[in-house]
């Protein structure tokens, strides 16, 4: 295992020293009473030092707080670990001893007024380096419910997989604590040129001797600097397993926004637990939007879990209102039911939710529908429900409030959306013994008022897990660049063609490719690590066959892509002449007119010619017939091809105009 420095640590702060004490085949457990002895020892000196009244003014701690603010970093709103230690001790405030390894470092932390923390090597994966962030790493906080995703640049200590320390040395994360069963940790002790290197030297050579001591093992100390930015760790004889469960899966893939409860969602999802979605038959198909979910849902049920399927045939009579600036139209029951059969075919059809087979240790999914349940009568419904709602706090809720604040009409119908949701979650909790609901993190309010309902009424605490609302462009991931859905459907209303459905996902950007590899297939992490270091658009193109593969088949998925390559071959194969209109991301994005495009390319000569010419039917984009006056091309007419990014317009017989993305 590597551990190493980013040259922007190295140039930006010359004299930067990272001692690292690495302790192998420990007992952590063992001597635990004399490092207690050792940190309350510590914590007495500070309490009692006068020196300390004012951390912030002391200056091994305002040299930090100064390298915080040199890059852009606020040390009153997010102060480094050594600064939060002695105020919170100040305050009166204990530390507590948790286990030999962390009471030591934390005791030496105080001692020397350094920055020290610790990790479990056994849950590191890959190599080490403290570097900026690249934007879409994950890191949840020691005790932390939500998901967090350091900015783009700043510095962390991260893996191969994940975020272990943010800011440099201001908050460690719960994925690689040091537990009582550790046996492989290694622990940071950071040293400003305030101090001398000898004095950091010592301070880690204290700690590894008081390891030693109380812990036993192999225990080491080595540096990075300017000189070192990087060294070989040592590597344990001997290694504990750490089992992932499914809820680790999920966070690490990046399903995971934020819980009522990460440990009990961590512990439910991973010994198996009933739980469940709710899917609005709002169209006759789902949207990109939601297979997200159905993704997550097909891992959890292989990993033993039990799934309801909910649909709301219910509440799709009122309109979900999160999240939304107006009023829904209100759908007629025989429009909700014809959606409702159309959705429930094609999410059986997509195998992504099991609900035939019932074998031992994964059980079949249940399809539910709260129609079933939201007809009881009106006046039970008040007295067992609503009567634990309050409407001060939901008219808080941003929706409602903004839409008070404009003064737009709020109904009492959509105000109530929140207690049939949060009733569904009791009534399948009493049924089904159901402990979880998962959905969109749009939904946290309902949510919670799910799990706080089933609380008040029953006693018993429930989880929300929420996922999160993939945006590009401004836009919900459900979304076009022209702002229309991307159905699941094929053909029929609300639908999108398996060609167009393949060249949606080919449009990724280049930045976005990996994490959309991790939410929308079932590669490995490793295949998809290897596929964003090479090529992108060879990851854009073997993503989309993989979505595409899910949603429509093998057989339309391989069709798409052999469309797509034949489209801009064929535009690669034209004589010379042909005239091309080269346009830019911002034209599309502003909404450029085909007809402007018709006119530009010589098909027509004006604009009301090129509408003319729409209407007549004689027009193509990529072999898709078009005679809508007001279409606009778009970044989802693109096709990838090779290193060019096009679309091929024909028109009469057989001529052509070639649109090509300004490189």
């Amino acid at each position: 295992m590597r551990m190493q420095l980013s040259p922007e640590i190295v140039r930006g702060f010359a004299g930067y020293r990272r001692f690292v004490v690495v302790a192998l085949g420990i007992d952590n457990q063992a001597g635990g009473e004399r490092a207690a002895a050792f940190l309350e020892e510590q914590q007495e000196r500070v309490r009692a030092d006068r020196k300390l009244e004012q951390p912030r003014e002391v200056s091994r701690i305002a040299a930090w707080r100064q390298a915080f603010q040199s890059l852009g970093e606020d040390a009153d709103v997010t102060p480094p670990s050594i600064q939060a230690l002695v105020e919170g001790i100040k305050a009166g405030r204990s530390i507590g001893t948790h286990n030999t390894a962390v009471a030591l470092l934390n005791a030496i932390s105080l001692k020397y007024l350094l920055p020290c923390g610790g990790d479990d090597l056994d849950k590191v994966e890959g190599d080490l380096a403290l570097r900026p962030a690249r934007g879409d790493e994950l890191f949840v906080a020691f005790d932390g419910n939500r998901v967090e995703r350091p900015p783009k640049g700043e510095i962390v200590l991260a893996d191969q997989r994940k975020v272990l320390c943010r800011r440099w040395v201001w908050k460690q994360g719960v994925h690689t604590t040091i537990e009582a069963e550790s046996i492989n940790v290694a622990i940071d002790v950071d040293v400003l040129p305030v101090i001398a290197e000898e004095e950091g030297r010592r301070a880690a050579m204290e700690l590894a001797e008081r390891i030693r001591e109380l812990a036993g093992g192999e225990v080491s100390v080595h540096l990075l600097a300017e000189g070192q930015p990087a060294v070989e760790l040592p590597e344990p004889a001997r290694r504990r397993q750490v089992r992932k469960n499914v809820y680790d899966v999920l966070e690490e893939r990046g399903y995971i926004e934020q819980t009522t409860d990460r440990t009990l969602a961590r512990e439910l999802l991973g010994q198996g637990t009933t739980l469940y979605e709710g899917f609005d038959p709002t169209k006759p198909s789902l949207h990109i939007g939601h297979l997200m979910s159905l993704v997550a849902l097909h891992h959890l049920q292989e990993a033993g879990n039990r799934i309801i399927y909910l649909n709301g045939g219910g509440t799709a009579q009122v309109g979900d209102p999160s999240e939304k600036s107006q009023a829904r139209k209100v759908m007629t029951l025989d429009e909700i039911r014809a959606n409702s059969a159309q959705i429930k075919r094609q999410v059986q059809a997509m195998g992504l939710v099991d609900f035939e087979n019932d074998w031992p240790g994964r059980p079949k999914a249940i399809l539910e529908d709260n129609a079933n349940w939201l007809n009881m009568p009106l006046l039970d419904f008040a007295r067992e429900v609503t009567v634990h709602f309050s409407v001060n706090e939901l008219v808080k809720r941003e929706t409602f409030r903004d839409r008070l604040e404009r003064e737009e009409p709020l109904s009492l119908f959509e105000l109530l959306y929140c207690t049939l949701q949060g009733f569904d979650f009791l009534h399948l909790f009493d049924h089904y013994g159901c402990r979880v609901q998962l959905g969109g993190n749009d939904q946290w309010g309902n949510i919670t008022d799910g799990v706080a309902l089933i609380k008040r009424k029953r006693g018993e605490t429930a989880v929300g897990v929420t996922v999160p609302l993939i945006t590009r462009g401004g836009l919900k991931i459900g979304k076009t660049g022209g702002g229309e859905a991307v159905w699941l459907a094929g053909e029929g209303p609300s639908s999108t063609s398996p060609f167009d459905f393949y060249q949606h996902w080919v449009q990724t950007a280049d930045d976005d490719v990996g994490r959309m590899m991790r939410l929308y297939t079932f590669l490995s992490l490793d295949e998809i690590d290897e596929l964003t270091a090479g090529d992108p658009r060879v990851a854009q193109r073997r993503l989309a066959f993989e979505v595409t593969r899910i949603v429509h088949g093998e057989k339309a998925a391989r069709q798409a892509q052999e469309e797509a390559g034949q489209a801009f071959a064929a535009a690669e194969g034209l004589p010379q002449g042909v005239p091309t209109v080269t346009v830019t991301e911002e034209q599309l994005q502003a909404g450029l007119l085909l007809r402007q495009v018709l006119k530009d390319g010589g098909a027509a000569p004006s604009v009301g010619e090129a509408k003319r010419l729409l209407l007549s039917g004689a027009v193509q984009i990529n072999g898709h017939k078009v005679d809508d006056p007001l279409r606009a091309v778009t970044t989802d007419d693109l096709l990838a091809y090779g290193q060019q990014r096009g679309a091929l317009v024909r028109f009469g017989k057989g001529k052509v105009i070639v649109v090509l993305l300004q490189r």
